[in-house]
Parts: structure tokens; C-alpha cells; sequence
């Protein structure tokens, strides 16, 4: 079973442990990726070399004969060092869940071979940053293994991704009482602001959220009509996790 990986840094004149990460979601299209971008660039400024990486990736857009991951060109535009294709395992065109585009592609998903390259990847990397899809449930094969499954295989500390709507305090806690009851560990939650609401009831689902939950909030990501932009940005980019919990994450990657 995969926990982490050691990478000796000094850090404060203390020798330390970089972990991976596992993101996930309360759902589809909750922003997922923005985040993972984010978080990659948000560790790089703390001194952590950080991947961003997604094992399965449908709904693959075609360029001639060459196959596009949409998720990975958002996490190029934080490291543009790199070709899109180096982000996924496997690539998939269907926009739907894994298990069923793999099934339409004649593809089958081997989990081992993920756990492959999720230990190639840390070999290479202080921190990996493993994109789930959708949320917990997702199958990503027919034999009914779900993300969930895998995330116990990895027993990496998990961000769950919560968007700032109505809606979330549900959705927030029944992720978080899953993982709770399979022991996953959890980093904490990033909420995600998709548009401009009301401020009173955003404020109030969060603090409800973490009353239910006993879960720490990591940071949130401001409402912006035009992520890509900002994303490609560096100043811009910055301003979305200025204020992030910089020393949850420093406890996360520094302990054992």
C-alpha cells in the first residue's frame, strides 16, 4: 500500500517529509483542476517541486490525429514545461464516467499500472498531486472499484474540493463521512467560489460545514470570470491563494 514517499530536504534546519496529495470532489464540475493548478503552484512557491497529475482523464478533445486532455492544458498553464499528454495515464474521449469511456474506447484501466506511475511520478517530484474525477463514487472500473477504493490504496492525505453554493453543506459532509468512514486521511477542504452568491449564506454554509465536519478549511478560490487568464498569470494566479492556509500546508508536508 502506498502512504508516501521520504524526500530529504532541510527545511528550518530540520530534516522533513514531503507528501503526495489526493483531490477530490463533492462532485462534477465543482473545480476540481482550478485547484489542482492552484495547489501546484502554491507549493512550488513554498519550496515543494509539485506535479500535478491525473491517472484517467475522459472527454479528451481531438487535434487531427492527436488526442487533447482539457484538465491537463489547465495544468500546463502552471507548468508549461511540459506537454499536455504528460499528465494522464490514460486518455479517453467519451465525456463521461471512466469506466464507461474505457468501456466505448476498448480500453481497459489497469489499476496497477497507475500505482505505477503514481510511484514513478514521487520518485521524480517532492509532491504529486493525483486528480480524482467527479467524486468519491466514480467507478473507474466495471467491477464496481471506485475512486474511493483507489484512495484507500494510496492512503494519501486528501483536499476535498467543495463549491461555495447552495447546496454544499450537504454535499461537503456526506463526502467527508465517506472518507471518514474508510479512515482516509484528510488534508482539509478548499471551497471554490463558481460564481458571485450571497455572502451571508456562503459564510454560514462554511462555518456550518466545519462545525458538522470538525474538518480544517484550507482556503478558498475567489469567484473569476476568466480562470484561464488568470491561472497563465503569476501575479494573478498568486492572488487566488494568498490567503490559504499556509501553515496547515507546512504541517502537512513537513510531518511525519
Amino acid at each position: 500500500m502506498l502512504i508516501y514517499f521520504l524526500n530529504w530536504l532541510t527545511y528550518n534546519q530540520e530534516v522533513v517529509i514531503i507528501r503526495s496529495f489526493f483531490i477530490t470532489g463533492t462532485d462534477t464540475d465543482v473545480g476540481k483542476t482550478v485547484v489542482t493548478s492552484l495547489l501546484t503552484r502554491f507549493l512550488i512557491d513554498m519550496g515543494v517541486n509539485a506535479f500535478p497529475y491525473k491517472p484517467v482523464q475522459s472527454g479528451a478533445t481531438t487535434n487531427g490525429a492527436r488526442m487533447i486532455p482539457p484538465d491537463a492544458q489547465m495544468y500546463q498553464l502552471v507548468r508549461p514545461e511540459f506537454d499536455v499528454t504528460d499528465f494522464n495515464t490514460y486518455l479517453l474521449e467519451k465525456p463521461c464516467s471512466p469506466h464507461l469511456a474505457a468501456d466505448l474506447a476498448n480500453i481497459t484501466l489497469d489499476r496497477s499500472v497507475i500505482m505505477k506511475q503514481v510511484h514513478q511520478l514521487e520518485e521524480t517530484y517532492d509532491a504529486v498531486l493525483i486528480e480524482g474525477a467527479g467524486g468519491l463514487y466514480v467507478p473507474l472500473t466495471n467491477d464496481g472499484y471506485c475512486y474511493i477504493d483507489f484512495m484507500e490504496e494510496l492512503n494519501v492525505p486528501t483536499i476535498l474540493v467543495s463549491a461555495l453554493r447552495v447546496g454544499t453543506i450537504n454535499h461537503t459532509v456526506l463526502a467527508i463521512e465517506a472518507m471518514k468512514g474508510r479512515n482516509l486521511p484528510i488534508a482539509g477542504i478548499i471551497f471554490n467560489q463558481l460564481q458571485i452568491g450571497d455572502p451571508v449564506i456562503e459564510q454560514s454554509n462554511v462555518e456550518t460545514i466545519k462545525q458538522l465536519t470538525d474538518t480544517p478549511i484550507l482556503g478558498f478560490v475567489p469567484y473569476s470570470p476568466d480562470i484561464h487568464t488568470v491561472l497563465a498569470d503569476d501575479k494573478l494566479r498568486r492572488h487566488l491563494y494568498k490567503d490559504w492556509d499556509k501553515r496547515r500546508f507546512k504541517e502537512l508536508i513537513h510531518s511525519d
